[in-house]
């Protein structure tokens, strides 16, 4: 009797403890906790070097471009963006060269960051800074520009161009005002002939440069 009530009272206890684990939600969880997000600060600059290949002459709209990361980016410590991850973009504005030495215009926007784990962020960024610019310019808004400059073609063409306004030939039955006046515009339209057209923007595969991301993005840390 007394060995059926011990097994009877260890029953009851039994059932007691497990109605307590229920209650409880079940056993702590054990293994490595998921690593929180490390969030990217708005403003960060990147390293990256270009992979595609673009020139005003032949670029347009919507083209694709594609750059990779040279230099890890850190956030508190942590490796946020790890060397070689990859920014997809596209070509937002292309102005090729036009006469007068107007330089070309090439912008470019880049919306998704691509991790080598696989990992995909959506983002806004844009272009900042080119390590060798030589006499391209960046302006505020991230496009690039044919540096402007004043060379012997353009001073050559100017007066070439005007040099007939030098001289003004007697024409029979016109007045000095429209002899002066159709030798100007043909000294106008020679010069403008004669001066070629400004710089185009080329960036070659390879090309070194920075990227600044607008806003701030979150994304897995890396080990």
């Amino acid at each position: 009797m007394r060995m059926k009530i011990r097994s009877a009272t260890l029953a009851l206890a039994g059932l007691l403890t497990f109605a307590s684990f229920l209650r409880a939600g079940g056993p702590p969880l054990t293994g490595p906790a998921p690593s929180a997000g490390l969030t990217v600060p708005a403003e960060t600059e990147a390293s990256v070097m270009l992979l595609s290949g673009l020139h005003t002459k032949i670029a347009q709209v919507r083209d694709p471009v594609a750059c990779q990361l040279t230099k890890a980016i850190y956030v508190d410590g942590q490796i946020a963006l790890p060397e070689g991850t990859l920014l997809y973009g596209y070509v937002t504005r292309v102005r090729p060269a036009g006469r007068l030495h107007r330089p070309a215009e090439l912008g470019m926007r880049f919306d998704e960051v691509s991790l080598p784990d696989g990992e995909t962020e959506p983002v806004t960024a844009r272009l900042s800074a080119l390590e060798h610019p030589g006499k391209l310019r960046l302006d505020r808004e991230g496009y690039l520009k044919g540096g402007r400059q004043l060379s012997w073609n353009l001073i050559t063409g100017a007066l070439v161009g005007s040099g007939g306004l030098l001289v003004i030939p007697r024409v029979a039955g016109a007045t000095v005002g429209a002899t002066v006046a159709s030798v100007a515009t043909a000294g106008v339209l020679g010069g403008y002939v004669l001066i070629p057209h400004g710089p185009e923007v080329h960036l070659p595969p390879d090309t070194r440069c920075r990227v600044r991301f607008d806003d701030a993005f979150t994304v897995h840390g890396q080990s």
